[in-house]
């Protein structure tokens, strides 16, 4: 009853932008990640080249991803009950939960950073 809200983070890298330029993201790469090749056919991708800045490595810097759970009274209540798991994780994503996932999802279709940088911090959906 004392749980107002529930949040959760991680750090992903973000592309040098001294060496950024466009790259390619293949069919393959795409389901590996949880998408469909045909939905993002026309998408423009980013990496790194690698650079002094960066020390090679194409990225420099990080950023936050975050997942925060604003609990409401169904939801509230659903853990009271001891609800199971999948249908806490739909009633929230019904209430307007941004998942991690989602969350890096948006910084790689921003440019800021790759696929592979969420595949590895993120659990695919």
């Amino acid at each position: 009853s004392a749980l107002n809200c529930v949040m959760a983070q991680r750090l992903i890298r973000l592309i040098c932008p001294k060496c950024k330029r466009e790259g390619y993201v293949d069919a393959e790469l795409l389901e590996l990640s949880g998408l469909d090749p045909q939905r993002y056919a026309g998408q423009k991708w980013y990496e790194g080249a690698g650079c002094e800045h960066c020390h090679g490595t194409g990225y420099r810097g990080r950023a936050a991803i975050t997942e925060f759970l604003d609990l409401s009274p169904a939801i509230r209540q659903m853990i009271i009950e001891r609800r199971p798991l999948p249908e806490l994780q739909q009633a929230a994503l019904s209430e307007g939960l941004v998942t991690l996932r989602q969350s890096a999802l948006a910084k790689v279709l921003n440019g800021e950073t790759t696929l592979k940088e969420i595949n590895r911090v993120t659990f695919i959906d």
